[in-house]
């Protein structure tokens, strides 16, 4: 059900499709609500999602008494947006806010991206307990995602740079993420492989590390490892593969 990544001391993981109870396009453990899915089994796939990553049901605020974190997320825009999630926060208000970023040092949080090829970003500081969740697209990384996150950590939680750990977890890889000119010309000439008669190619993992690394992360501290969501139909849902009738996976993060 779940991948993780060497380079992260906090609880985190990336889910895959295996053991949930959806069935048809949605095989099996589908977590998005938007494209489809009987809601029902929706409920069923996140209730056993919840119970493996050791995550609370329900709703609360940042500290209301809890033996088990809850999972908290925004409405994801393609943006560089990133919200604080402190002790006074509500989780169903921050579930409004369009944003695709996330940081918080309470205990009680565990901050959730939904993707189907997108890359989810996870980062934490053990020094200073802050972790942190991001949605990159296309759109967001051209914005500068990963930059405005490191950056957001910098300045409202003193975290240096290089004492970040980072993974980028399942996503669409440079073999699959097939654009168009228009969007190719968004990239740095070397993101983009250029194919005759063909669409070109974007990196978005190479963009993403580039950026990471540019706001003085640690390569060496960062996982950009994962498989390619489009080329593994048995493990992982795509977007770009399926269209609209596909599922979701959740990438999570929280305090130790």
């Amino acid at each position: 059900m779940m991948l993780r990544s060497p380079v992260l001391p906090f609880p985190h993981g990336f889910t895959t499709r295996d053991g949930g109870v959806s069935e048809g396009p949605y095989a099996t453990l589908n977590l998005g609500s938007k494209w489809g899915d009987d809601p029902a089994r929706v409920r069923e796939n996140r209730r056993r999602f919840f119970r493996e990553a050791g995550i609370a049901e329900g709703a609360h605020s940042a500290t209301e008494g809890t033996r088990l974190p809850r999972l908290w997320s925004v409405t994801q825009v393609h943006g560089r947006d990133l919200t604080r999630i402190g002790p006074e926060a509500d989780v169903e208000a921050v579930s409004r806010v369009r944003a695709d970023a996330m940081a918080s040092l309470e205990p009680g949080v565990a901050l959730g991206i939904y993707t189907a090829d997108c890359i989810p970003m996870l980062l934490c500081d053990a020094r200073t307990g802050v972790f942190a969740a991001a949605h990159a697209g296309w759109r967001g990384t051209v914005a500068g995602i990963a930059t405005a996150v490191v950056e957001a950590l910098v300045q409202h939680y003193k975290v240096e740079p290089g004492a970040l750990r980072v993974a980028l977890g399942p996503s669409i890889g440079p073999c699959c993420f097939e654009v168009g000119e228009d969007v190719a010309a968004k990239f740095a000439s070397h993101f983009v492989k250029p194919r005759e008669g063909q669409k070109p190619t974007v990196d978005l993992r190479a963009a993403n590390v580039a950026q990471l690394v540019a706001a003085g992360v640690r390569e060496a501290h960062i996982d950009a490892s994962a498989p390619c969501t489009a080329c593994d139909r048995e493990r992982f849902y795509s977007f770009r593969r399926d269209g609209r009738e596909t599922g979701q996976h959740v990438a999570y993060i929280r305090r130790p």
